[in-house]
């Protein structure tokens, strides 16, 4: 091919310059005396280049999701000679000075599980094309490798990741990880042999120098619930995990320090809502994928919420950093929860899908399942102990019959409901100061207002589990406002209570 570029354009010239020596006329003799005038001297054609460095050509493949390893950066050691990985795993590298090398493949994949992978040194040749397959090892290899022979005898499976600081990408070194599940029934069973309370699994694991952390002795499918604890008390979000027929399962997280709640302000408003630097953009669609406008977003754990546009876009701000969890209201849908790596260095982009209604449990199951989730959150206790405090629990709820949220507060003592604007305005009879004001909380975090009455159109009476009531003194410091002495009502709703941790 490089040999063409040359011979064929003296060919050319060659075809050229033949007819017309041939016409020229005859040159005259030269003058008696003078020197004979010499020929001009015909210049080499080059020869072609010979390449004198090697190809290496290759394949990267993902063994544990038996698919391609795509977006590898393959580098040659020793040499500035990369590739990255197409969407079929493969690459090329040219320009390899000839000589033994070995090569090297970073991806984030290996990163979450702690290793390196690197080839045997391979010789590369002058003008040769070196061939080569790299490969993640099998989940199999990987939980051999990792867990030893007596936690493998509880179980094949395992569970691995990496922990780090959401703002530095720090190790988390000595972060507490833990993983709870539930053994599910024996297919088949009948509902009045089914046990509906069953003590959780756990498997505990802390997070070494490397930022990885190793849970070993898993079942091959679960349902779960993944948690990073740090040892000052930051913590991050509950990630769901479902596994299916696999050995290995992979989950990185980010866990911050504990956020330090702000002081009341000097005019006696109320404590501050952890705040940070990070944000969140987002679409929420339903299953069709189709955008769903006017849906509800917040982050759980604090007050930070919006609604959705006609496009379905979202974006929330000042947020703290770590792993968190969003959560997703709108009325015919069932609330959705969806972990969300947050940093104040970069935002995070999400697109949270809507599913379907809730589906109904089986009774036996619903009622085991509903006073072990009110014990959790702490909802039998403060019925218990609390001297001032107004308890709505399933029974009562379903007594009332009521078509909206509003009205299940009606008939309470000491909540007054009235209308304004087609929205129900909750007040309450008995504030301090005659200001009437009433702190809302869901499932533990205080509810931000967006528009008046809101709550309406995010919570239906048919997803509330209990309802507590608090005036005065009596509100629970966990509840209450500094400095205004509003009234509390604590809402817990189904997607919460029935939740297994």
């Amino acid at each position: 091919m490089r040999l063409s570029r040359f011979v064929a354009p003296l060919l050319g010239a060659v075809l050229l310059a033949g007819p017309l020596v041939a016409q020229r006329p005859t040159p005259r003799q030269p003058v008696r005396g003078a020197p004979a005038k010499p020929a001009p001297a015909v210049k080499p054609v080059p020869a072609a280049a010979v390449p004198t460095t090697g190809f290496l050509q290759g394949t990267a493949m993902d063994s544990v999701h038996g698919e391609p390893l795509v977006g590898a950066l393959i580098t040659v050691d020793g040499t500035a000679r990369m590739g990255i990985t197409d969407s079929i795993g493969r690459f090329l590298i040219d320009s390899i000075q000839p000589g033994s090398y070995r090569v090297l493949v970073d991806h984030p994949m290996l990163d979450t599980l702690g290793i390196s992978l690197v080839t045997p040194p391979m010789t590369f040749g002058a003008n040769e094309v070196t061939r080569t397959v790299v490969a993640v090892p099998t989940g199999e290899v990987l939980v051999n490798l990792f867990c030893p022979a007596a936690r493998r005898a509880l179980g094949p499976g395992a569970l691995v990741g990496r922990v780090r600081e959401p703002d530095s990408d720090s190790a988390a070194v000595g972060a507490r990880v833990s993983l709870v599940w539930y053994d599910p029934d024996p297919p088949g069973l009948p509902a009045n042999l089914r046990v509906g309370r069953k003590p959780p699994r756990v498997r505990e694991a802390t997070v070494g120098p490397d930022g990885t952390y190793r849970l070993c002795g898993l079942p091959e499918s679960y349902d779960a619930k993944l948690q990073a604890q740090r040892k000052d008390g930051g913590a991050t979000a509950e990630v769901p995990m479902t596994q299916s027929g696999g050995l290995l399962a992979l989950r990185s997280m980010s866990v911050a320090a504990l956020p330090v709640l702000a002081a009341a302000r000097d005019s006696g408003g109320p404590v501050q809502q952890p705040r940070g630097a990070a944000r969140v953009f987002g679409k929420v669609v339903n299953r069709n994928g189709a955008p769903v406008a006017g849906a509800r977003v917040g982050l759980m754990g604090t007050s930070a919420a919006t609604l959705t546009r006609a496009n379905g876009d979202f974006v929330l701000d000042s947020l703290p950093a770590g792993t968190q969890a969003l959560v997703v209201r709108q009325i015919g849908y069932r609330p959705t929860e969806l972990a969300v790596d947050l940093s104040s260095r970069s935002p995070a982009r999400v697109t949270v899908r809507l599913g379907a209604m809730v589906v109904e449990l089986s009774p036996v199951e619903v009622v085991s399942r509903r006073d072990e989730g009110l014990q959790k959150v702490g909802y039998l206790d403060r019925k218990k102990t609390s001297a001032g405090g107004y308890f709505l629990g399933p029974e009562q709820l379903e007594k009332r019959n009521s078509l909206k949220f509003s009205d299940i507060l009606r008939t309470t003592p000491g909540i007054r409901v009235s209308e304004s604007n087609g929205q129900a305005m909750i007040t309450s009879s008995r504030g301090t100061q005659g200001n009437g004001c009433v702190t809302m909380y869901v499932d533990g975090a205080q509810w931000q207002q967006i528009e008046p009455g809101d709550l309406d159109s995010f919570v239906q009476p048919n997803e509330v589990a209990a309802v507590e009531v608090y005036s005065g003194a009596s509100v629970p410091v966990q509840f209450s406002t500094v400095g205004q002495g509003c009234a509390a009502v604590v809402v817990w709703t189904k997607t919460r209570v029935l939740r297994r941790r």
